[in-house]
């Protein structure tokens, strides 16, 4: 923490990176650390090249994202890679960067190996966004209203708007803080839960039709064809934590929602309450993530997949 605080301070020109598909911890984290590294007067460029989901437009800095073309021209010392569990997951080809400039990992997936040429990883933090916030501190930043809209949105995200394990009075102590420049909570979470589209609500119905109620009721499982989308006019990124309706019932351990891909790729979410490790399942087939939200890509066919995922859920229920 120190050694990259210390870098932050007398270091130039970073380029700060998050994972494929970003959620609101990648964008938040994302976004925080570019505009707090602008405030304190740094050369800094923020590269995604995936579109930054509907539900996070609202943020501060959102216009500023460069989309990928552009980084043969950037001329970065630092890369800071944010939420993202291995440096292929990076949204955006920074490949031609890394003979020249150093990478910082910086994450909180109890998965992510060190492959950065530093490494800050924290597993018992509840999200990236709060990593940030505790190396911004450290640095001695001060947070402005904008920078402290992007990490709350990470926090709210990761935490499931607090209601999710490993909050603690710690966590809500940094929440305060991030809301003390004047931010409105309210003007967070109504963007983030209450402005979702009318495709999203039909991606759900679709969902629980097709729900499959397994062992005993301790698992749920359903999936979503990739033509779905394009029949109801939803964005992929209109599915995201859809996965957490299937946790929600009384008796259920684990829900999974498996998402058909562009080119035979499924997209799995797992999600499961209390001692079931779900990224222990998900690294079986070359995933990774928390314990209780889980996640992984493949081209096994459907079924063997499903069959793959009971097994294991089985498995970790006994």
């Amino acid at each position: 923490m120190n050694e990259i605080a210390e870098i932050l301070r007398r270091e130039d020109r970073f380029l700060v990176v998050s994972h494929i598909n970003p959620d609101g911890d990648a964008i938040g984290s994302l976004l925080g650390m570019y505009l707090a590294l602008r405030e304190m007067g740094k050369e800094a460029w923020a590269l995604s090249a995936d579109a930054v989901p509907y539900n996070y437009g609202f943020l501060p800095g959102k216009k500023a994202i460069l989309t990928g073309s552009e980084v043969g021209s950037l001329s970065p010392r630092w890369i800071l890679a944010l939420d993202t569990a291995t440096e292929a997951r990076i949204s955006g080809d920074i490949g031609s960067l890394r003979d020249r400039a150093r990478l910082i990992n910086i994450d909180h997936h109890p998965t992510t190996p060190a492959y950065g040429d530093l490494n800050l990883i924290d597993s018992q933090a509840t999200s990236t966004a709060e990593i940030v916030y505790k190396l911004l501190t450290a640095v001695g930043c001060r947070l402005s209203a904008d920078v402290g809209k992007c990490l709350y949105t990470g926090l709210v995200t990761d935490t499931g708007c607090f209601r999710f394990s490993g909050v603690t009075s710690h966590t809500l102590r940094i929440a305060a803080e991030l809301l003390e420049p004047g931010l409105d909570s309210y003007d967070v979470t109504r963007h983030l839960f209450e402005e979702h589209p009318i495709a999203r609500m039909k991606l759900e119905g679709m969902m629980l039709e097709r729900l499959e109620i397994l062992l005993d009721g301790k698992l749920l499982i359903s999936t979503l064809h990739f033509e779905d989308f394009d029949r109801v006019g939803a964005d992929h990124s209109d599915s995201e934590n859809l996965v957490n309706r299937l946790r929600e019932s009384r008796g259920v351990q684990a829900g999974i929602l498996i998402t058909g891909m562009a080119g035979g790729i499924f997209r799995v979410s797992l999600r499961s309450k209390g001692r079931l490790d779900v990224a222990a399942i998900a690294a079986l087939l070359g995933g990774g993530g928390h314990r209780n939200a889980a996640g992984l890509r493949t081209n096994l066919p459907l079924e063997e997949l499903k069959r793959k995922l009971v097994n294991a859920v089985a498995q970790g229920l006994e």
